[in-house]
C-alpha cells in the first residue's frame, strides 16, 4: 500500500491523533467533585512538565497573570492534584509539584504511547525501530530546542533550590 502523504502531513496527523486522544480523555470522570476544568488540567500538565515551578514561573510559562495562576493552583491543591513545597534554600519560595493523584489521571497519555509502540513493534522490523528511535532522539534533544530549553532551565533551577 503506497502512501503519498508528505512528512509534514504525517507528523500533523500523528500530533492531532495524540492530542485528540488526550482531549477525549480530558472529560473522563468530569462529574466527580474533584474533577478538573480544562484550564486546571492545562495548568497541572504545565506544572508536571516544568517539574517544580513557582507560581510566578507557571504564570509566565502559560502567559496568565500571577493572581490568575495562584487561583488555579489553589483549586488544584484543594482537589488534591498539586502540592506546594517550600524551598529549603529560600523559605520564601514555594514550588509546585503534581501529586500521585494527577499522575494516575495523566497515565492515559502514557498508555496511548505504549499502545502505539506495541503496534509499531508488531509491524516494523527492529532495525527500523532503532532508526526511528534515533530520529525521535534528535527531535527531543535539538529540534524542539525552545521548549526544551525552557523546561531544562526550570528543572535545573528548581532542583537546585528545593
Amino acid at each position: 500500500m503506497e502512501n503519498n502523504k508528505s512528512m509534514q502531513e504525517v507528523m500533523n496527523s500523528i500530533y492531532l491523533k495524540y492530542k485528540l486522544n488526550f482531549y477525549k480523555n480530558l472529560y473522563r470522570n468530569n462529574r466527580q467533585p474533584d474533577s478538573l476544568t480544562v484550564m486546571e488540567k492545562f495548568c497541572a500538565e504545565a506544572i508536571y512538565a516544568l517539574q517544580g515551578p513557582t507560581i510566578n514561573e507557571l504564570a509566565n510559562f502559560i502567559r496568565v497573570s500571577q493572581p490568575n495562576a495562584a487561583y488555579k493552583v489553589n483549586n488544584l491543591v484543594e482537589k488534591g492534584h498539586v502540592e506546594k513545597v517550600r524551598s529549603q534554600k529560600d523559605r520564601r519560595q514555594v514550588h509546585l509539584f503534581v501529586t500521585d493523584k494527577f499522575k494516575k489521571y495523566y497515565q492515559v497519555n502514557y498508555d496511548f504511547v505504549d499502545d502505539m509502540l506495541k503496534c509499531l513493534e508488531e509491524k516494523v522490523p527492529e532495525e527500523k525501530m532503532q532508526v526511528f528511535k534515533e530520529v525521535l532522539d534528535v527531535l527531543d534533544d535539538g529540534i524542539l530546542e525552545s521548549v526544551t530549553k525552557e523546561l531544562d532551565e526550570s528543572y535545573y533551577r528548581n532542583h537546585e533550590e528545593v
